[in-house]
């Protein structure tokens, strides 16, 4: 069956959701890493490890939009999750040719 697409205005076209429920968890993520002290590693129960793969690109995505680099595991239905240390510049010398 081909697609039928046609222009309609954007008042008879239906509004998207506001609020959907991946943008309020992402929220809470992003308002918890803020929170998180130093030392603190943050602890997500998932529930099922069916959503443990969700809830680790769920900490990813908060991440990036704080403009963060977070480490992040689980074990069985818990992500665990802690900023990541700066990398460490190595400067490398160059070699003598003779």
């Amino acid at each position: 069956m081909p697609l039928r697409i046609r222009h309609v205005s954007e008042s008879e076209a239906p509004k998207p959701p506001s609020t959907r429920k991946g943008s309020k968890d992402l929220a809470a993520v992003k308002g918890e890493m803020l929170k998180l002290g130093k030392g603190m590693v943050l602890e997500i129960e998932t529930g099922s490890e069916k959503a443990v793969r969700g809830t680790k690109t769920l900490v990813t995505r908060a991440a990036k939009e704080l403009e963060a680099r977070w480490r992040h595991w689980h074990v069985g239905t818990k992500v665990f999750a802690k900023p990541a240390q700066a990398a460490k510049r190595v400067v490398r010398r160059r070699k003598k040719t003779t």
